[in-house]
């Protein structure tokens, strides 16, 4: 990413240069590491297909 690889810039800076909410970035960076609930869900769900998948093939 631009901003970790160059740190001096500042995060500020960048985002008004590209016209980007300071809010929109936060929010983006948090939910790499902080999957929303519908993410988190599908998830779940997409094991739960796989486990079925693989039951119903024996």
């Amino acid at each position: 990413m631009l901003v970790d690889e160059h740190p001096h810039l500042g995060v500020e800076c960048v985002l008004r240069e590209l016209s980007i909410a300071s809010s929109t970035y936060y929010r983006w960076r948090r939910a790499e590491h902080e999957p929303c609930e519908r993410v988190r869900r599908d998830a779940e769900l997409t094991e739960q297909i796989k486990e079925t998948a693989s039951g119903s093939s024996a």
